[in-house]
């Protein structure tokens, strides 16, 4: 029995109301809800085990343990498959707590006897279900080395804290959501690039930054010379994969903090940060020769491709539109003396 069940739950609703960084590891975001129970219920640890999957679970996956605390994570993830506790995950489905005061002869958890309950030395188990859209999605295991009655405030309160996990479980889930969908909004799903609304919110955010501390900014246009023929020549497979090839090369000739976009088609833009106009040639000088001289496999063979470009320093006290056109009048110049060279503006 809890003494000042009160306090104790109150002091877990405080805890569970906590802002955390959910983008790490299940143990990082839901270790002090388990230490909070491995301390309030008395017990030797608390886990906090995962279905594989919803529609159909086939095992139960361990993702965060007291054990584990300030210990680096299993490489292999504990697992107890559907077919070896049959028992157990009936239980668990059901949706209701599994208070095995012993659970060495407890129906629902003695399959654990040989494999488990007695290498570990585990007399009693407490395990409460976790829910996701009101379906059993996981289990908050409590377990001890005594032979114990759970008393129903112990049972309550393990419940709460299989609902705060849940709780953090769901906030992981839309915070991964979010993440998938601020990543389909700027992310060009051909090359990984940034896309065009991508280059217009970080180019206003760069000019902002570049103003206020007056140092330079230019940025590159480039275009594909020919991709049309390539298209025409081998088929659109291939031209989206010379398109993804293209897209590595740059990216690993250019430096770290220049940002590289695709506009469309086989147009990209590259913003260069604190650069003058005569380093951003020498970068699109660089760069120009790197494409000319890569070899592009593909199933049609090996396939080489130049590019032309146009470079123009920001303005800052402009619309970035018209740094952004003034590049790509460069292009169109840059092709009109042959291709494969750099322009400046």
């Amino acid at each position: 029995m809890l003494k000042n069940f009160s306090n104790v739950t109150q002091r877990l609703r405080r805890l569970s109301s906590q802002e955390l960084d959910v983008s790490g590891t299940f143990q990082s975001f839901l270790l002090d809800l388990l230490d909070e129970g491995k301390q309030t219920l008395k017990v030797a640890r608390v886990s906090v085990w995962l279905f594989d999957d919803l529609d159909k679970p086939s095992e139960l996956i361990n993702v965060a343990n007291t054990d584990w605390s300030g210990k680096t994570l299993p490489e292999q993830l504990p697992t107890l498959q559907y077919e070896d506790f049959a028992a157990y995950f009936t239980a668990i489905n059901s949706g209701r707590s599994i208070d095995a005061n012993d659970a060495t002869t407890d129906p629902r958890t003695c399959e654990f006897h040989d494999i488990y309950l007695v290498p570990h030395n585990i007399k009693t188990m407490l395990d409460t279900v976790i829910f996701k859209n009101g379906i059993p999605h996981g289990v908050v295991c409590c377990e001890g080395d005594k032979i114990r009655t759970w008393h129903k405030d112990e049972i309550a309160f393990a419940e709460m804290i299989a609902d705060c996990c849940s709780r953090r479980l769901l906030v992981k889930a839309l915070w991964q959501l979010q993440s998938q969908l601020t990543e389909l909004a700027f992310k060009d799903p051909l090359t990984g690039l940034s896309n065009r609304r991508f280059l217009m919110d970080s180019a206003k955010r760069e000019m902002s930054r570049h103003a206020r501390f007056e140092h330079p900014f230019s940025l590159m246009m480039l275009d594909i010379d020919h991709f049309k023929k390539i298209n025409d020549n081998y088929g659109h497979e291939t031209g989206d994969l010379v398109l993804k090839h293209f897209a590595e090369i740059c990216v690993n000739t250019l430096r770290l903090e220049d940002c590289m976009c695709r506009l469309g088609g086989e147009e990209f833009v590259v913003l260069l940060p604190n650069t003058s106009i005569n380093s951003a040639m020498i970068i699109a000088e660089r760069l120009r020769n790197e494409i000319e001289h890569a070899r592009i496999a593909t199933p049609a063979g090996e396939i080489s491709v130049t590019s032309s470009f146009g470079v123009a320093q920001v303005n800052t006290s402009l619309p970035f539109s018209h740094a952004l056109k003034a590049a790509d009048h460069a292009v169109y110049q840059a092709k009109a003396e042959g291709r494969n060279c750099v322009v400046p503006v």
